[in-house]
């Protein structure tokens, strides 16, 4: 006994839908998967901009102690210079003296 044409024609295409759903299963999945890429990639991103921001920023203050420490530093040399000096000019004793007459040589 022969199934009758319909009964074949519906399983004909219930074979298409299966085959149909599972390469739209496929193709929906590859394209949820390279949106997740898309989106790591975009965090990715963001986060290696974030660091190279602050990379520039520690490079910056970095710069900016060492000016601080380099400036403070020759302040220092300068205030042992003019103790030298003024020790160099004390006469008898008077480093009250020697400090003023130093003030006011280096105002001139």
């Amino acid at each position: 006994m022969k199934p009758p044409l319909s009964i074949l024609a519906m399983l004909l295409l219930l074979g298409a839908a299966v085959f149909c759903a599972q390469r739209w299963g496929r193709e929906a999945g590859r394209a949820a998967c390279a949106a997740q890429v898309l989106e790591v990639q975009g965090v990715l991103r963001r986060q290696n901009q974030a660091l190279n921001t602050l990379r520039e920023e520690g490079v910056r203050r970095s710069a900016r102690a060492r000016q601080a420490l380099a400036t403070a530093q020759a302040g220092q040399a300068d205030a042992q210079a003019a103790a030298a000096r003024i020790l160099a000019l004390q006469p008898a004793g008077d480093a009250c003296g020697a400090a003023e007459a130093l003030i006011a040589s280096e105002m001139r």
